[in-house]
């Protein structure tokens, strides 16, 4: 009875301050989300719809895409914090950084659409690449808006309202290259590898397995860094 008075006191306790609540759960839990529902939607979309491997190189550089505008977002929202400790050069600095990550992602878009879309493609995934390109494949269409929806959520529910509690998240957010992005170079590699192994053991789908080499790299490198800010950092 005393240990369900105790925790009935710090429910109440948490529900009249919600920042006493763990922040760091609404990443874990939406990176955890998401990958459930991105990889039950690209496995349909290979087993079901015929996908080769463009839509998902796509779909990755979307995500890098919207992670990039929401860390502007972040670096804007942090900037009077980032003040009182720093001087404004070096402010000025980390928010460069990040909008140097455009220029990065224009090179990568121009890698995926002619290298992933057509150089390398299936010559029978040609219009079915353009038609990704124009927005018009539903499943691909509905992928992208859950990870909007869940990045938009996590920013306005948790990072907006507490900033100061992110403290891990800081010098992250001001790179131009982190490990995320690294996972093209590694999962394309890893990718490659394992579809050579198959074919040559004469395994059938070698596409496939490289799909979802791909597709596990950066699953786990998503929630990796997620597990990392599990634990809210207490502000300084």
């Amino acid at each position: 009875m005393l240990r369900f008075l105790i925790l009935r006191k710090e429910i109440v306790a948490m529900s009249k301050n919600s920042g006493a609540l763990p922040n760091a759960n609404h990443k874990w839990v939406s990176s955890v989300l998401y990958a459930l529902i991105s990889n039950a939607l690209q496995v349909y979309g290979i087993l079901m719809l015929g996908w080769h491997f463009f839509p998902i190189l796509y779909l990755w550089w979307w995500e890098e895409l919207i992670l990039t505008v929401f860390g502007v977002f972040k670096l804007r929202r942090l900037r009077p914090i980032l003040l009182e400790t720093e001087p404004e050069t070096e402010v000025q600095a980390g928010e460069s950084a990040v909008r140097t990550r455009f220029f990065l992602l224009f090179v990568y878009f121009v890698f995926v659409l002619v290298m992933g879309g057509f150089v390398f493609a299936p010559k029978g995934s040609y219009v079915e690449n353009i038609l990704t390109l124009m927005f018009k494949n539903a499943v691909f269409n509905l992928n992208l808006l859950v990870f909007i929806g869940l990045q938009a959520w996590v920013f306005w529910s948790d990072f907006y309202p507490n900033p100061r509690s992110h403290r891990g998240e800081w010098s992250i957010l001001r790179n131009t290259f982190n490990v995320r992005s690294a996972v093209i170079h590694v999962g394309l590699l890893a990718g490659a590898v394992l579809a050579f192994l198959l074919q040559r053991y004469q395994f059938a789908h070698t596409e496939h397995a490289f799909m979802f080499g791909f597709m596990a790299l950066k699953t786990v490198v998503e929630i990796g860094g997620a597990v990392k800010f599990k634990s809210p950092q207490p502000p300084k």
